[in-house]
């Protein structure tokens, strides 16, 4: 996420998920983002996929082709996982994102895409909206696998996210909300790969794996800020790298309904902070930043499809376990127009 907006993702559960990987790869294998679609005109006996809810595409729009997809997601956050993996009870708080993706083919192989978003982020206290940072994105097809070989779609993606949404100048009530923008400039590059397996009949398994890093610009801070801080805060924050691995499949049931599946794993390295902490709103010595995080969510879906160029898709996004983050229980939907 939908980051732009992402919900950020420990020993045992990696080598699982590792695992995972490997079995996915032989049998079938949004910050950002949420660009999920098979997104090449479908022959009538092709199968109709809208894409799961997290996992990026592998393949480019074909030239002046266009895919639009609004996105919702609802996410309550109702715990900390601290540093032991261990999951504490924390102040209840709440975010609704509305985020519309548009890709446009440009090439055979190239396309571009935007997503502008606008946040709501509420506790019991107080609440904190508007637009969010923006996130832009080209798209890359290296490698185009034939329909009846192994080899898979293969895509590299760079995405820019400029900072446009408010992350300074907070309020008290509001500090713990968490901004609803970074301040900084993001550069993300990613891999995804896709690939579609016919099982006999009308049933058909698609399989995406992605791998993303992403690093962020420097933010001066001050004040109550998205990173923390309080009365008289300022300094320089350098956020911390971002490190996401998605594994995630199709499944076609019948032409209209399909079942999607998303696990994905993320790790966040610490923000740095130089300058002047000041005082927090009780009076407390002020904190800017977090340390390393890591984090485990699943997403399952289904989707269904009017036509092959109009479908939906919608399912429940939480997190499983994690290390100096936030638990979270999510929504998400979003419909699916392929122009």
């Amino acid at each position: 996420m939908p980051n732009d907006h992402a919900h950020t993702l420990p020993a045992e559960t990696l080598s699982a998920f590792i695992l995972l990987m490997v079995i996915s790869s032989f049998c079938f294998a949004k910050s950002g983002w949420c660009e999920n679609s098979e997104i090449a005109p479908h022959p009538s006996s092709d199968p109709w996929f809208t894409g799961t809810l997290l996992s990026t595409r592998g393949r480019t729009l074909d030239p002046g082709r266009l895919v639009v997809q609004p996105y919702f997601f609802y996410t309550r956050y109702g715990g900390l996982y601290n540093d032991n993996w261990r999951l504490h009870s924390a102040t209840v708080s709440r975010t609704i994102i509305q985020q519309t993706f548009f890709i446009y083919g440009l090439t055979n192989r190239v396309d571009i895409g935007i997503a502008p978003q606008w946040l709501e982020n509420s506790s019991s206290r107080d609440s904190l909206s508007g637009f969010g940072d923006l996130p832009v994105q080209l798209g890359f097809q290296v490698l185009k696998g034939d329909s009846d070989s192994w080899v898979p779609h293969v895509l590299f993606w760079v995405q820019e996210v400029f900072p446009t949404g408010r992350y300074n100048d907070l309020g008290p009530s509001t500090v713990d909300l968490g901004g609803i923008g970074g301040g900084s400039f993001g550069t993300t590059l990613g891999l995804a790969l896709q690939k579609v397996l016919r099982l006999g009949g009308d049933h058909v398994l698609r399989y995406r794996l992605n791998a993303s890093y992403g690093f962020y610009s420097p933010v001066t801070v001050r004040g109550f800020n998205t990173y923390g801080g309080g009365f008289d805060t300022t300094g320089r924050v350098e956020p911390g790298s971002v490190t996401t691995f998605t594994v995630a499949g199709e499944y076609t049931l019948t032409r209209h309904i399909v079942l999607a599946l998303d696990i994905g794993f993320q790790t966040i390295n610490a923000t740095h902070f130089s300058g002047t902490a000041g005082i927090g709103a009780q009076g407390e010595p002020a904190m800017v930043g977090k340390g390393y995080s890591n984090l485990l969510s699943i997403a399952p879906a289904v989707e269904y499809h009017f036509t092959q160029h109009v479908g939906l898709i919608a399912g429940p996004w939480f997190s499983l376990r994690g290390k100096n983050t936030s638990e979270f229980f999510g929504v998400v939907a979003a419909l699916y127009l392929f122009l």
